[in-house]
């Protein structure tokens, strides 16, 4: 199946992590290269953004993939309360370029969460289906910028 096929799906989701903060980034390490592997085989693009506690994750791809992932993230313990924020067709694929990719909101990145108003508190799992995708959006293309400034 090809990335610009009819039948792409796009699930979003919050969870509460349930990994305790000095093990966190080892766990999502671990989360993102167990993803890239998995994902590829199925044609599912994400990205997974941590913050404050929790886990907002886009996944796209064919719609047996993308459940049977999001089915396979609400059993792993390391998951918690799981709401699924859309599901449903898109058009195009917005995180194309990953497999998956994981991103840990640094203070720099807060900025992302004051124009969106979402830092005084941040409830992700009450975030509409555009809020949630508008976040991950924006943080889409921060992790682009990142990548770049790497590589330059």
């Amino acid at each position: 199946m090809s990335r610009g096929s009819r039948t792409l799906h796009q699930l979003i989701y919050a969870s509460r992590v349930r990994v305790p903060w000095p093990d966190q980034q080892r766990e999502v390490d671990g989360i993102v290269q167990a993803s890239i592997r998995n994902n590829r085989v199925v044609d599912v693009t994400g990205l997974l953004l941590v913050h404050d506690g929790w886990f907002v994750q886009a996944l796209e791809g064919p719609v047996e993939a993308v459940l049977g992932v999001y089915g396979r993230i609400c059993d792993d313990g390391r998951h918690e309360d799981c709401r699924v924020l859309y599901a449903g067709p898109a058009e195009a694929r917005s995180f194309e370029d990953w497999n998956m990719c994981a991103r840990h909101m640094t203070p720099a990145d807060e900025a992302i969460l004051d124009t969106l108003s979402m830092k005084t508190v941040f409830e992700p799992h009450r975030l509409t289906a555009k809020q949630a995708l508008r976040l991950l959006k924006a943080v889409r293309g921060v992790q682009q910028s990142t990548q770049l400034r790497a590589l330059g």
